[in-house]
């Protein structure tokens, strides 16, 4: 809590957690597009057998084998969209910050974007998913974009976040292990900027 000192809480991150995390991901997501088009080949040549074999009933093998290479195709368009959109924005070096005015929060394309005042924020959820912790923001109840006092909350990314479940969560959220405090310090400088209102739970 040394830093309280100054009036502001700031939650680092691991930039190398995070760049490590991205390397996996892009790995991950190019292995699948490949697998789906490997398989769209091994239908296709499946389906020239056929044909060569039974005639053109043989074609009905030809459907599914184009919708996998097609679908293989858009995954790996995306992976190179996903991997020049990493390269261009980098790794933000702070999650969030508190203040007494409010709670001021980062998303890949955003950093430092999100600012929303202590009546905003309803809360801080710790949420576990495929083993890893995630920290979720929970806004208060009809608070938006038009929000007195908040900024941020109209970027499409921020939007996406907040309209639709990404792991089964739905929110703005930081994955802990990338986070440079521990979430008991986050969870005190919560406590004390709020008067114990707004907690981690």
């Amino acid at each position: 809590m040394e830093n309280m000192a100054v009036d502001e809480f700031t939650v680092e991150v691991d930039q190398d957690a995070v760049r490590r995390a991205r390397t996996t991901t892009l790995r991950a997501l190019t292995s699948s597009a490949w697998v789906t088009l490997v398989g769209a080949g091994v239908i296709a040549g499946l389906t020239v057998v056929l044909v060569s074999l039974a005639g053109p009933v043989g074609l009905v093998n030809a459907v599914p084998a184009v919708l996998l290479g097609a679908s293989g195709t858009r995954s790996l368009r995306k992976v190179r969209e996903l991997r020049a959109l990493w390269a261009a924005q980098g790794v933000t070096p702070v999650a969030m910050r508190m203040s007494p005015a409010g709670l001021r929060l980062s998303i890949d394309a955003a950093p430092d974007s999100i600012f929303l005042p202590w009546a905003a924020v309803q809360g801080m959820r710790l949420v576990s998913r495929l083993g890893r912790q995630i920290l979720v923001v929970d806004l208060a109840p009809g608070v938006g974009p038009g929000s007195p006092g908040v900024t941020g909350l109209e970027h499409p990314d921020v939007q996406r976040v907040l309209n639709h479940k990404v792991m089964g969560v739905k929110g703005l959220r930081t994955a802990v292990r990338v986070l440079r405090q521990p979430v008991p310090a986050i969870d005190q400088a919560l406590a004390g900027y709020t008067g114990g209102r707004v907690r981690v739970r």
